[in-house]
């Protein structure tokens, strides 16, 4: 069996933490009719159907059990990974994760690339800040490194290409590219948690030590003939930098879906980069920037070239601006 076709253990395992948060893999598309593919109200209530089932499913759990049952990763400052590759920095955010996303019923959100929101407001760069996304990669890749730099560049200038933003490589801190680097914005490390995720990142409301792309040592293990391969990966995780969420977290996937602290910002597209295959995406593995998924990021940050307040063109309403 090729690597890209177990992708349900590729761009992220759906963890046992996500199953029980409502993100659990399997599910199915609500039935088309003969009239045609489901309504959208149809989809939503497919969806809520299995999350409520889930929300069901981990009620009975304590939180103690609920933490003992979450992937955390294993090494000094290892996160705790839910929703595939979403990390979580520490037991007490993991218990607000549990008690508002696991054992509460979510407050229901109009369906329509989605943008990360904490407390009602969206987690995105500003207008400086988003042309200063800077980075080393580490030397620690080894015989690798040549690689990730090559890959990671590829998805960057996919995204520079659809919004106002610039990422910029600092090779200068490739040999010192840690967590506590204060010389980057982020750091991109490698990793071995087993297959766990191939690769996972941040948001950009995170403190400097918690912003890090870290690559699984799977990740270098793909068959070189398959769609899925490292720079479509970090295509992927770099959206989560600039503040994108999971497309199927949205109720029209009808599975694997994981809290509302989101805002649409395009029709749903089950094409789009940030949308897991097996979680009814159709889009084939290759993980390509969709013309919708460039739509939302320029509506986000303007046009690549574009400038303006907010994070880009238009002034962002409701927005909080994350400096560092």
């Amino acid at each position: 069996m090729s690597r890209s076709s177990t992708i349900v253990r590729g761009i992220a395992v759906m963890a046992t933490s996500a199953a029980l948060a409502g993100c659990a893999t399997g599910g199915s598309r609500p039935s088309s009719t003969a009239a045609g593919p489901p309504t959208y109200e149809e989809a939503q209530a497919a969806a809520e159907k299995a999350a409520q089932a889930a929300r069901e499913r981990s009620r009975g759990m304590t939180f103690e059990q609920f933490e003992a049952a979450t992937y955390k990763e294993p090494f000094p400052g290892g996160k705790y990974i839910v929703n595939g590759d979403t990390p979580i920095v520490d037991s007490k955010h993991l218990r607000e994760f549990f008690e508002k996303q696991v054992q509460q019923e979510p407050a229901p959100v109009a369906g329509s690339l989605i943008v990360n929101q904490v407390g009602g407001l969206d987690t995105i760069w500003n207008s400086t800040e988003k042309y200063t996304l800077t980075y080393c990669v580490s030397t620690e890749f080894g015989p690798h490194h040549d690689q990730v730099v090559t890959d990671i560049a590829a998805a960057t200038q996919a995204w520079e290409q659809v919004a106002d933003v610039r990422y910029t490589h600092v090779e200068a801190q490739d040999a010192s590219c840690t967590a506590s680097n204060q010389n980057v914005v982020f750091d991109v490390r490698p990793v071995d948690v087993g297959g766990q995720y191939l690769a996972r990142a941040f948001f950009p409301n995170e403190p400097r030590s918690t912003r890090n792309v870290l690559i699984d040592k799977t990740s270098f293990e793909l068959n070189p003939g398959d769609k899925l391969q490292l720079t479509g990966i970090l295509r992927h995780e770099l959206g989560h930098t600039i503040g994108f969420r999971h497309e199927h977290t949205r109720p029209e996937s009808g599975t694997c879906f994981e809290d509302n602290n989101w805002r649409p910002l395009t029709d749903y597209d089950p094409f789009s980069v940030m949308h897991y295959p097996q979680c009814n995406g159709t889009q084939t593995g290759d993980l390509v920037i969709t013309s919708s998924d460039a739509t939302g990021a320029s509506s986000l940050y303007g046009a690549p070239g574009g400038g303006g307040g907010g994070g880009g063109g238009a002034p962002c309403t409701g927005c909080t601006l994350y400096s560092g």
